[in-house]
């Protein structure tokens, strides 16, 4: 009984959440959502590990630091970049804005912060708010689309990694530096 209560107790304020936040702009309600579920660390971190790639490939051309700050500085321009690409994929599996304020809610509650950190540390409770998010409209559309899902971060991220390749290679080569990664079709 005291589950079902804290379980109701936890939808009511989903639901009061989301009709404060109704009057988002989709676009705003996708980058807050990119946010809470944990894609922008993701996608810093894939950042970052690109720009250590490069500085590996580069190593023995003594590139100054000053060259590499500015590729630092771009970081989150070029990240929101790729969330903007991934907005527009994602536009086609959550056309309801109502599906992301709910995504955003679950996220931030604590059932939702604790799965991101240590789903295996989670409590009875954290499970069942868990649970009844996984049945949920909201949940079953993302747990059923995670294929779609999936295929868009890949989309995105190519896209977005190849031509992140391309212009640091490219801009390093007009500067005279070399390096042996292959160029693929920069050109």
């Amino acid at each position: 009984m005291k589950h079902s209560i804290k379980l109701l107790l936890t939808l009511l304020v989903f639901s009061a959440f989301a009709k404060a936040q109704s009057g988002e702009s989709y676009q705003s309600l996708m980058m807050k959502y990119f946010e809470v579920s944990g894609i922008d660390t993701e996608y810093n971190a894939a950042y970052d590990g690109m720009m250590q790639m490069f500085k590996d490939a580069y190593q023995t051309q003594d590139v100054p630091a000053s060259v590499w700050q500015k590729y630092d500085a771009n970081k989150t321009a070029s990240v929101a970049k790729l969330k903007g690409i991934l907005a527009s994929e994602y536009r086609s599996i959550f056309d309801d804005k109502q599906d992301l304020v709910n995504l955003i809610n679950f996220y931030t509650s604590k059932a939702g912060k604790q799965l991101k950190a240590n789903p295996n540390a989670m409590s009875e409770e954290d499970k069942l708010a868990y649970e009844a998010f996984r049945v949920s409209n909201t949940g079953t559309k993302l747990f059923g689309r995670m294929d779609r899902i999936n295929k868009a971060k890949e989309t995105a991220s190519v896209y977005w990694s190849r031509e992140l390749f391309c212009q640091v290679t490219g801009e390093l080569k007009e500067m005279g530096y070399s390096s042996s990664m292959p160029m693929g079709s920069c050109n």
